[in-house]
């Protein structure tokens, strides 16, 4: 019986070519895929006003600045902080903070500690005496 050397180019098909519709599928898709691709590269444009394949900022809500260091560009949504009423607003809150502070309740000395360990504080202070660290926070 005569064998088939392996360099010979003749074999058997044991399966039928579906190159064809296989290379239609993959075309297909990646011509979806360039499409979605470029569809959202425009919308993030239009979001955030700034031309991401030439890197400069465009016209819109937002400004963008240059910037040294790890990033390049800062950008800055204008309409949501106008420098009046964010520095209103910042002092706002930090009179609110302060006002919050001020007010902290003081704790209940000596209610709900039970005996033994009541005894053992007072032997505590009666050794440190007026050694004790006293804390003041200001936030003027």
């Amino acid at each position: 019986m005569h064998r088939i050397s392996p360099d010979n180019p003749v074999r058997r098909r044991l399966f039928p070519n579906d190159d064809i519709t296989d290379e239609a599928k993959n075309d297909n898709f990646a011509n979806m895929l360039q499409e979605s691709a470029a569809r959202e590269k425009l919308e993030k444009m239009h979001k955030w006003n700034f031309d991401f394949e030439n890197e400069m900022p465009l016209q819109g809500t937002y400004e963008w600045y240059p910037c040294t260091g790890s990033r390049d560009w800062i950008g800055i949504d204008a309409t949501k902080f106008e420098t009046d009423d964010f520095i209103k607003a910042t002092e706002d809150t930090l009179l609110q903070m302060k006002f919050e502070n001020e007010l902290t309740p003081k704790s209940d000395k000596d209610d709900n500690i039970p005996l033994l360990r009541k005894r053992r504080m007072e032997d505590l202070e009666k050794l440190l005496g007026d050694r004790r660290a006293k804390r003041k926070i200001s936030f003027d």
